[in-house]
């Protein structure tokens, strides 16, 4: 009679295949994560170039902003969100240019043609500190700032710093009291999910070029991306200092910043788009009630990216609150 098999005699195969197809599987995984982004070390993908610079304006020892300018007249400063750069108003720069309006936007530290942040202080007031001096450098008086998104934010706390050179704020899509309670990833998925995909994904172009325009296109809902708005995204995320910077800014967006705009004295526009999916609409309608002097205005059917979507309807807008106030 045929004696039984010894116990895990059958078994040692298939412990070795077991072995053999986790050794494989491991390859393959190190093979997709390393070679895409060898193959295009090698053999890189240029990428497309932001629009000539302007001036460079230091806003504190050794860092320098671009600043572009365009108009004669009552001054407007442009305060872009995140990411984003100065180049993002060309069509809202034109539009007040062509209303009477001095109009200057910069790229804020770490973006565009500016310098990088060194120092590690990526929050909104490092970035009010920046408006400020901006404002001092250029010898501003009874400016209208705009604050887009988290520029908006900027424009509060720099209000809420020194007004002395602001006349009123214009305040679009922006951050304020109640986004930390945004749709958005938990702290712990930011730092040890996204920030490192987002690192790989920066380094296989058509991969991030996807990602930038998914990304893109929330921005712009309901309304399509703008032709040529996604390529200048690229060339903004083709500067040395722009990942990094839209990776490390906003965290202090979790209630950490002091959004309220309830100690300026100043008038201020809230400009919402109905269906903006980025800003939630009881973010401005909370940044209205605080305001001593606010009032909203809601753009029905609007997205996020109303300077790009709306600039002649927001700068028939604007042009009139300034000339009001």
């Amino acid at each position: 009679r045929a004696s039984a098999p010894r116990a895990g005699a059958i078994g040692v195969p298939w412990v070795a295949v077991l072995r053999r197809t986790l050794l494989i599987v491991m390859l393959l995984i190190v093979g997709v994560l390393v070679l895409p982004p060898l193959w295009y070390a090698a053999f890189p993908v240029p990428a497309p170039e932001l629009p000539p610079p302007g001036r460079q304006v230091e806003v504190a020892p050794g860092v320098r902003v671009n600043l572009i300018e365009e108009g004669t007249g009552r001054p407007v400063v442009l305060v872009h969100g995140h990411p984003g750069c100065s180049y993002d108003w060309a069509s809202l720069i034109r539009e007040l240019a062509a209303r009477g309006h001095r109009v200057l936007a910069y790229d804020r530290v770490g973006y565009g043609r500016s310098d990088a942040r060194t120092n590690g202080d990526f929050t909104v007031d490092a970035n009010a500190q920046e408006l400020l001096a901006v404002l001092t450098s250029e010898d501003l008086r009874d400016a209208t700032v705009i604050g887009w998104s988290y520029g908006g934010g900027t424009a509060i706390v720099a209000a809420r710093q020194d007004d002395t050179r602001m006349g009123r704020l214009v305040l679009v899509g922006s951050v304020g009291p109640g986004i930390q309670d945004r749709e958005a990833p938990p702290p712990v998925i930011l730092d040890y999910v996204l920030r490192p995909a987002l690192s790989w994904v920066s380094l296989v172009p058509p991969l991030a070029l996807r990602a930038r325009a998914a990304l893109t296109r929330i921005a712009f809902e309901p309304e399509p991306i703008a032709p040529g708005f996604l390529n200048q995204v690229s060339a903004n995320f083709g500067r040395p200092h722009t990942l990094d910077t839209f990776r490390s800014e906003g965290r202090d967006l979790d209630g950490r910043a002091d959004l309220d705009p309830a100690a300026i004295d100043l008038p201020i526009l809230v400009v919402q788009g109905e269906q903006d999916r980025l800003v939630p609409l009881r973010v401005a309608e909370e940044l209205q009630r605080r305001g001593r002097r606010a009032e909203l205005w809601v753009l029905p059917g609007g997205g996020h990216m109303l300077p790009v979507t709306r600039p002649e309807a927001l700068a028939e807008r604007i042009a009139a609150f300034a000339q009001a106030s």
